[in-house]
């Protein structure tokens, strides 16, 4: 978010521009309700609540991207030395859990590799994450956006997960909105940043 806004303020200095972190269930009906012009959303495979589907029906939603999701482990750890986590080694390990989302995509990840995770600690807060599992408290797992967003804290390692493990990244707009420079600008902006 930090980039995009400065991506904005040197193209478009005049562009007011105003951010609000919400789910995505909530961003999706802020845009419905016009509270907002655009929400950037995601989506897990296999989402059993997607907020793409029916709660989405009659505005404009378009994939821009996805991003990887990595195993977030203290630097120690035996798995940290590995090109890819086999998810079902961390088996017996404290977990940290994000949003209502990511836990549901961690409980469904662990579920294929034949376990139940003990969450240990639940927060939003990707920097509180790394903290955790720095201090030796669990494992996690989190976007590589989120990871790459601020400077990863000492103690930690990051290492991928299998194959396909990744969210998917949305615009959800209202239909014809796009036609509204502001909005053009925008979207334009965020598809730049995610390279898509």
């Amino acid at each position: 978010m930090p980039r995009l806004l400065a991506v904005l303020g040197e193209s478009h200095p005049g562009l007011s521009v105003t951010y609000v972190e919400a789910e995505p269930p909530q961003a999706v009906l802020a845009v419905r309700e016009d509270r907002a012009d655009i929400a950037l959303t995601f989506s897990y495979p296999g989402d059993r609540d997607d907020p793409h589907g029916s709660s989405a029906r009659g505005l404009s939603v378009t994939s821009v991207g996805s991003d990887d999701l990595l195993a977030v482990l203290p630097a120690g750890h035996p798995a940290a030395r590995d090109g890819v986590v086999d998810v079902s080694s961390l088996a017996e390990e404290s977990w940290i859990a994000g949003c209502p989302r990511c836990r549901g995509h961690l409980l469904e990840l662990c579920g294929r590799a034949g376990f139940v995770p003990r969450i240990a600690f639940e927060t939003d807060n990707f920097v509180a994450v790394e903290g955790l599992v720095a201090g030796g408290i669990g494992v996690a797992t989190l976007p590589r956006l989120a990871l790459e967003s601020f400077p990863q804290l000492p103690g930690i390692v990051t290492v991928p997960l299998p194959d396909g493990e990744r969210r998917t990244l949305h615009l959800v707009t209202a239909h014809g909105a796009a036609r509204v420079p502001a909005v053009r600008a925008a979207v334009a902006a965020i598809v730049g940043l995610l390279g898509t």
